[in-house]
């Protein structure tokens, strides 16, 4: 199993988005990106590191911002040069455009460092370990013109200038001869030159790129250091549009959330101009279980809910008010929007295979399992059944379980039970005097009345009839409503 979710399940939470919401600069910022993972157990001090990092960054970007402006202007000029520099490392030589490239990174980042060092004498940022290459400007620039240029100059060599000087002193006698048995002598003289001089050229880079080998291992470090201050710009910048919070990493095994939002989500609903309503929870070791009718929005909280745990431990700030939350060994989801299903798999067989991992993962880590609506694919009497089981099962577990399911009566009283509060509150008759209005829009009507906020219930309090109503608000024929109404009360009789 994939510790931290696949690359299916990571977008359908929300993560790319988040991540291309970044504005990463450099390809050295993007690489990071690319090979991004969580925090493990191990690395608590760097992450509490990191996110008093992006803290500091945060808090200052506007009242610092022409340093800020200035840094990234500068990080906008570095190319790749890691390919050049591997090749130096294994000795072999490099060509004039190389060397431009690496006379060029060098000079970039003495002027990074001139407002890097002025920003930190500010806020002292930790882990960022910049180690200037003035030694490089001289060696590829021992002139000193300070230009955004690279050619074999003159003076790294006598015998060059020698040769150099002697080619123009000929190309000058050239074009003044007419005779053309002595212009011939004159063409092969040049020719001579030319010959010595790439020779004396190929010499000189040869040992200019063992000069650089050197200095491998600074180019190296700059440039980790160049993509974390370029990630940690992207961040804050993130942290600031969506005004997200440092989140506090906790060391017993529990999470809370109020107010969290999903941006991806949230930009979706905005281009409908509707609002995203924010998701509060608190989960614990052991099984939480979550109710609610099919159109309530579970699966929007559980993703939602995950994408901040899971931001939280990869050093981000999380989209809500408040988050607490640990660094975890694993995070799993499984929903029926999974790639097994494409690959020739049913959907309850895709669950039962990925959930079988999970299983055997858990016996020795701690993580976050969560299960959206697990089983709906089979017999609703054995479904039932089996989700019951899975919330006895895990919660004995020393994981946090967190399961959303329309079934009744599968959460206990050993077990937290929130439940969306959907068209409880509201006042049917005016919903349905709506729809009848305009039934084009029906759906769209139930949606904007729905309450999308969890609230924690007790096990015994009064299973909601969303789907009744929302059955009887779309105009389902009435005598089925009366009957399945009167099975709905031998239920709660029963109970």
């Amino acid at each position: 199993m994939d510790k931290f979710l696949n690359e299916h399940i990571r977008s359908q939470i929300g993560l790319d988005f988040v991540l291309n919401e970044l504005q990463l600069i450099t390809p050295f910022g993007r690489n990071i990106v690319k090979k991004l993972q969580p925090y493990s157990t191990f690395e608590k001090d760097m992450l509490d590191a990191e996110l008093l990092n992006l803290e500091k960054v945060k808090t200052s970007y506007n009242s610092l911002d022409f340093l800020y402006k200035n840094i990234e202007i500068t990080l906008g000029k570095f190319k790749n040069i890691k390919n050049s520099i591997i090749r130096c490392e294994n000795s072999e030589t490099l060509d004039d455009v190389e060397l431009y490239e690496i006379k060029l990174f060098a000079q970039y980042l003495e002027e990074l460092l001139k407002d890097f060092y002025a920003l930190n004498d500010n806020l002292n940022l930790t882990g960022l370990s910049f180690i200037s290459l003035k030694e490089v400007v001289t060696l590829l620039d021992p002139d000193g013109s300070d230009l955004p240029t690279f050619y074999i100059y003159d003076s790294y060599s006598n015998k060059l200038r020698e040769v150099r000087d002697l080619k123009r002193r000929i190309e000058k006698q050239i074009f003044k001869t007419k005779d053309s048995k002595a212009l011939n002598s004159l063409k092969n003289s040049r020719r001579q030159c030319v010959l010595e001089e790439r020779e004396i050229e190929s010499s000189i880079r040869e040992d200019l790129s063992d000069q650089l080998t050197a200095f491998t291992d600074k180019f190296f470090q700059n440039i980790k250091s160049i993509g974390q201050l370029d990630f940690l710009l992207g961040k804050a910048k993130l942290s600031i549009k969506y005004n997200a919070v440092r989140p506090s990493i906790s060391k017993d095994l529990s999470i809370i959330i109020k107010d969290a939002i999903n941006p991806k989500v949230m930009s979706i609903l905005s281009e409908q101009n509707k609002t995203f309503t924010p998701i509060s929870i608190k989960l614990n070791k052991g099984s939480t279980v979550l109710t609610g009718a099919n159109m309530g929005g579970k699966s929007v909280s559980l993703q939602t809910i995950i994408l901040n745990v899971l931001l939280a431990n990869m050093g981000f700030f999380v989209f809500c008010r408040e988050c607490h939350a640990p660094i975890l060994d694993f995070i799993c989801f499984i929903s029926d929007d999974m790639q097994s299903v494409s690959k020739g798999l049913s959907t309850f067989g895709a669950e039962i295979i990925e959930l079988k991992s999970i299983l055997k993962f858990s016996e020795d880590h701690h993580g976050l399992i969560v299960l959206d609506e697990f089983a709906r694919g089979t017999n609703p009497k054995e479904g039932f059944y089996l989700v019951k089981s899975l919330c006895d099962y895990f919660n004995d577990k020393s994981s946090i379980s967190l399961i959303s399911t329309h079934y009744d009566n599968v959460a206990d009283d050993t077990m937290v039970h929130y439940e969306v509060v959907g068209l409880k509150n509201m006042d049917l008759s005016k919903i349905n005097s709506s729809v009848q209005e305009n039934q084009i829009n029906s759906i769209a009507i139930i949606q904007e009345n729905m309450d999308y906020r969890l609230e924690r219930v007790s096990n015994r309090t009064e299973v909601p009839k969303d789907a009744l109503n929302i059955a009887m608000v779309l105009g389902l024929n009435k005598e089925i409503l009366h009957i399945a109404e009167k099975y709905y009360k031998e239920g709660n009789n029963e109970k």
